[in-house]
């Protein structure tokens, strides 16, 4: 295999291990909440702005000299101010994304081994910390195969439920109620920022970054859109939160596997994300920061016990919105301030724009 393929799919499964993690457990859920139809249409509304977030975290990480992560780079455009405000909505994004991990893998890890939820986070803790202490070395290779492990258990899910399949399931009464189910989405298609450690496993090739970005969404928005299909039409209204949770026996198994797998990859790329910017950002050292970045979200969770949906929502509306609205702006600034480009993502000013009132639509409804 070619280099320059080998690492476009490193590359490729980086991204999509990140996108792929707790989120789209609640997606089954959050769609008989919408309806199903309204929330195919939310989630390629969805997928078409976090492709284009892709595309501006890319921009910022070509055009940037110095080594910094998405913080950094506002800091960097925007000032110190902004900078600091970046980094604290960064950390909570990554905290929350944590703390979603944690609540539903020990939870599955529970129901399949009997052992009481709390030992099971405690236990599967310690094993994801000793990978995020390591670095992204030790897992960018292991991610390609959590991928495709991941789509091998949808196909085996598609086999054994074929039966129980009914597509008038899918037409259930739904409560129309869009802002939670939007939140969830949006959480579950984060990883944008993912792009500057794909920048390093690409060693900066922006086309191939550009193809990550593409792929990355689309493949994304077709596990999704398979999987929450697949439990609405077995299960229709009556399927839980956590959706593995309404299979049982050996489907049971393999749906929760699906879930711990793709959890466990997003799980050490938040890690690593948050870790990487108390390192890169404000110079940290690497066991401190992996320290700070993997016993909060544990903390808080030991300590407050938040709900699986509330954190997906609140997460991914509110706070990666605010997030994904200070890039937008930080990608105007960068373009006024620089004079050569390695990349420039398409359509001028109008994009990132555009795109902003998108995060700030959903902001705003989730807040009232």
């Amino acid at each position: 295999m070619q280099q320059k393929t080998k690492t476009f799919f490193l590359g490729l499964a980086t991204l999509m291990g990140t996108v792929i993690g707790a989120g789209f457990l609640g997606i089954p859920k959050a769609l008989t909440i919408s309806g199903y139809f309204e929330g195919a249409i939310i989630m390629i509304v969805v997928a078409f702005f976090m492709f284009v977030m892709c595309l501006f975290a890319t921009e910022l990480s070509l055009n940037t000299k110095a080594v910094y992560q998405m913080p950094g780079m506002i800091r960097n455009y925007l000032g110190k101010g902004w900078g600091i405000f970046a980094s604290i909505m960064f950390s909570l994004i990554s905290v929350g994304a944590i703390i979603a991990y944690l609540l539903g893998s020990s939870k599955i890890i529970s129901n399949l081994s009997g052992v009481e939820q709390v030992y099971c986070m405690i236990a599967y803790f310690a094993a994801v910390f000793f990978f995020v202490f390591r670095g992204l070395n030790s897992i960018k290779k292991a991610a390609f195969f959590i991928e495709l492990a991941l789509f091998s258990f949808l196909i085996i899910l598609a086999f054994f439920l074929r039966g129980d399949f009914d597509y008038s399931t899918l037409s259930f009464p739904a409560a129309g109620d869009l802002i939670v189910p939007f939140g969830v989405i949006l959480f579950s298609f984060g990883g944008y920022n993912i792009m500057a450690q794909v920048e390093q496993i690409t060693k900066s090739d922006k086309e191939s970054m550009v193809k990550i970005s593409f792929f990355g969404m689309i493949l994304s928005f077709v596990f999704f859109f398979s999987f929450a299909t697949i439990l609405l039409g077995v299960f229709g209204n009556n399927v839980t939160d956590i959706a593995t949770e309404s299979l049982s026996g050996a489907v049971g198994v393999i749906g929760n596997l699906i879930a711990l797998f793709a959890m466990t990859g997003s799980f050490i790329m938040s890690g690593l994300l948050l870790k990487d910017m108390l390192v890169n950002d404000y110079k940290i050292n690497k066991t401190l920061a992996s320290f700070i970045a993997m016993f909060t979200p544990l903390l808080i969770v030991l300590i407050f016990g938040p709900s699986f949906m509330n954190t997906l929502a609140f997460t991914g509306a509110v706070v990666a919105g605010i997030f994904a609205v200070l890039l937008c702006i930080t990608i105007i600034y960068e373009r006024k301030k620089l004079k050569t480009f390695i990349y420039k993502a398409p359509f001028g000013n109008y994009l990132p724009i555009i795109t902003a009132i998108f995060f700030l639509i959903g902001i705003i409804t989730t807040l009232l």
